[in-house]
């Protein structure tokens, strides 16, 4: 096991990851079309991703304190990651890289043989660097449709 440990969301986590995702306000106007998250709009959300067979997940460190990262994913063959956001203040730290590569790991010991994203890659501060760096491979240009807003993006993937 890793440094930090993925569990699924609870309702008394909802007040924290609306909080990741409010700390990224570039990320909510570009993707939502909205400035700011509510817990009613995060216990939608779950239900929604439920529905749709995707794992709602926080990742915590090994004490179980702090959710710092919300991550949303379908345990499919091919992993689709729908979601993996750190709050604003672990950004560009290293912090997401060691997450993501733990998440990858884990994926491998599950038998998982790829993992595909769709990256929104419409707005200068996007995320596409960050995934190529991870060793993600841009495949085809799509749109993206989340809440009421239509973006375009692009789907990576990367065999693992």
């Amino acid at each position: 096991m890793g440094k930090y440990i993925i569990r699924a969301a609870q309702q008394n986590d909802y007040c924290k990851i609306a909080g990741i995702y409010n700390s990224n306000s570039s990320f909510l106007i570009h993707h939502l079309g909205m400035s700011a998250v509510t817990e009613d709009f995060v216990a939608q959300e779950v239900l929604t991703m439920t529905m749709k067979g995707l794992r709602s997940c926080v990742i915590v460190n090994q004490e179980n304190l702090a959710v710092e990262v919300v991550l949303n994913y379908r345990p499919n063959p091919e992993v689709y990651l729908s979601l993996l956001m750190l709050s604003a203040n672990l950004q560009g730290k290293g912090v997401g890289s060691n997450i993501y590569l733990q998440f990858e790991r884990e994926m491998i010991q599950d038998g998982k043989n790829s993992i595909r994203i769709d990256v929104v890659n419409d707005y200068q501060e996007n995320v596409v660097p960050f995934w190529k760096r991870q060793g993600f491979l841009e495949k085809e240009n799509i749109m993206l449709e989340w809440g009421n807003k239509k973006s375009n993006a692009v789907v990576m993937k990367k065999n693992l």
